[in-house]
């Protein structure tokens, strides 16, 4: 069973008003507006040709699906401009609503961003769909990179645009609604992450525990519903933890897959069994095979960004398999926790616990806590705090990263990012600046695995009513204790394993990482030095053969710069290669 896919298109002849036609295939028709959905028991109707929900929706009072929705709540939903929406549903939809104000119909994307929405245009029509493939369905060119913007997010790699690296392909933003018959209009943000930061809405010290875990329990439990068996990627670590929890807690069935590399630093799996035995899950576990890795293949060739990892490709294979075994319909993951769970290396607590209590003390106790968090010294802190303190405002955007870059092309000249949350951050609190930042670095994380290939993927720790629950928790209240992502450990202390709720480090597949790039030098010399990125002025061909001719590269961080150039490399090459997408029946 692959994921939920849909085509939204609207003839450019067309004037509003006009109404949405269903059709049976994602393909252009002659009507001004038609609306193609791969599963008709996602697609709700409104009533009065009101417009269309696609996706899953839950109401935000019960966390109970919502399958109708009265002429009522339509009507407010539509006079509201969509953000009605965000305030009484969540869930993983795009929506098509009526608007008197845009004379035709808005599309907006929920904030979690967990069905993805992309815009383009051919002659004839204006098209938006979940994916690329559909894209190329309707008839758009996916197969032109666009230079000018690949280059911009190889120097900014963790802030997602609202342009995509093909030419003539954007995103709707998460939260976000825009004109249907006007795309090129501005969208307009619905939700933003700055109303719940409010000291006024900030939840008690004491009340942070409970609220966390019943918000996580009924949001897992409501995205778990109506699937037969779950596959749930863990690590060992916390937060795959906490979503087993959840589902445990719901009595949904699921079982537990880990990837461990061959030695036994990249090897969690005593922590990954601890966990699944606490919960009563099956797991299994699975080796990376690094000689299995292809470094000409991107795992993100799915995708309009190269944001892809070549152990992806490992996982994807596991993944696969253990789908097809279990007979699975989904797959949960718990990535963005440290996100959303506001994990901080920085005095950035210290001095939002200041600024809102003005208490030595308490001030005092963060300080020493972020010591402990980040292994630092009592000089070393308060030397941060104080700078912090008389710092201005800091960048929106961090500095550009142009290591191993071709100097010559300079620095790219920022697009808006997919969020504008930053520029509307003025006299927030630098904690709360930091925790939005988390929350837009993950974004390129979220789309994950092929929609045509692979089953409904959610990363549900980015629920709505948890970001939400989470960004009301003052930051200092995370690293209490000295322990990061405190609240979400005491949180679920007595669902999991004491070995996994008090680990505050994780290994990774660093091992493997190394073994790839070892054994491919021959293959990144031949995919950086010959191919499309060093043609077009993308990448430094000095500085990489350097670092592949220096036999300890693998100790410097660069070789992990130099990887992911590799894979962009091979994204731009997945590209131009006839019909490599064009795979749907």
């Amino acid at each position: 069973m692959s994921a939920l896919r849909f085509m939204l298109s609207v003839g450019k002849a067309g004037q509003p008003p006009f109404k949405i036609a269903a059709v049976k295939a994602p393909s252009l028709h002659a009507g001004s507006a038609s609306l193609w959905c791969s599963d008709p028991n996602k697609l709700l109707w409104l009533p009065n040709d009101s417009g269309a929900i696609i996706g899953r929706l839950f109401s935000r009072k019960t966390c109970q699906p919502v399958d109708t929705l009265s002429a009522l709540e339509t009507d407010s939903l539509v006079h509201s401009g969509g953000a009605a929406m965000m305030e009484h549903h969540w869930g993983a939809y795009v929506a098509v609503l009526q608007s008197e104000e845009a004379r035709g119909y808005l599309i907006l994307r929920d904030p979690s961003g967990l069905l993805p929405c992309y815009q383009a245009e051919i002659e004839t029509h204006h098209v938006w769909a979940s994916d690329l493939q559909t894209l190329v369905q309707a008839g758009v060119d996916v197969s032109k990179v666009d230079w000018d913007r690949l280059h911009e997010h190889l120097q900014w790699p963790n802030v997602r645009r609202q342009h995509s690296c093909i030419a003539g392909v954007s995103e709707l933003a998460p939260g976000s609604a825009r004109k249907l018959h006007a795309p090129d209009v501005d969208a307009r943000m619905l939700w933003t992450p700055w109303r719940f930061v409010h000291p006024d809405l900030a939840i008690p010290p004491d009340q942070a525990v409970a609220l966390l875990r019943e918000t996580v329990f009924a949001s897992i439990n409501a995205l778990a519903t109506g699937y037969r068996k779950i596959v749930v990627t863990v690590s060992g670590g916390l937060d795959s933890s906490i979503v087993c929890a959840a589902l445990a807690r719901g009595r949904h069935r699921f079982t537990c897959l880990t990837m461990a590399t061959a030695d036994a630093s990249g090897d969690e799996s005593r922590y990954a069994d601890a966990m699944a035995s606490a919960v009563g899950a099956p797991l299994t576990t699975r080796h990376y095979r690094a000689e299995k890795i292809d470094l000409g293949r991107s795992s993100a060739s799915h995708l309009p960004r190269p944001v892809g990892r070549a152990f992806l490709q490992e996982l994807d294979q596991a993944l696969a398999s253990e789908i097809e075994k279990e007979g699975a319909d989904a797959i949960f993951t718990g990535n963005g926790g440290d996100n959303v769970f506001c994990f901080l290396h920085s005095a950035a607590p210290v001095v939002d616990r200041w600024r809102q209590e003005k208490r030595l003390s308490s001030v005092w106790t963060t300080l020493l806590d972020m010591c402990r968090v980040t292994q630092c010294d009592v000089p070393t802190m308060l030397h941060a705090t104080f700078d912090l303190l008389r710092a201005r405002d800091a960048a929106l955007w961090p500095e550009p990263d142009l290591s191993l870059l071709d100097p010559r092309r300079g620095l790219a000249a920022q697009t808006l990012p997919l969020t504008p949350y930053m520029e509307t951050a003025g006299g927030q609190l630098p904690g709360k600046k930091a925790h939005v930042r988390l929350l837009q670095r993950i974004q390129n994380s979220v789309e994950g695995h092929d929609r045509n290939a692979f089953p409904a993927s959610y990363p549900a720790l980015l629920a709505q009513p948890i970001v939400e629950t989470c960004l009301r928790i003052s930051s200092w209240q995370w690293c209490a204790g000295g322990i990061n992502r405190s609240v979400a450990r005491r949180a679920f202390s007595g669902f999991l394993p004491r070995q996994v709720t008090h680990r505050t480090s994780k290994a990774g597949p660093d091992s493997l990482t190394a073994c790839v790039f070892e054994a491919g030098r021959p293959k990144l010399r031949e995919l950086l030095l010959d191919g499309h990125l060093r043609e077009n002025q993308i990448i430094d061909p000095m500085a990489i053969e350097q670092l592949l001719a220096d036999p300890h590269a693998s100790r410097s961080p660069l070789f992990y710069r130099l990887l992911d150039l590799a894979d962009a490399e091979a994204w731009v090459r997945s590209r131009s290669i006839p019909n490599a997408i064009d795979t749907l029946t």
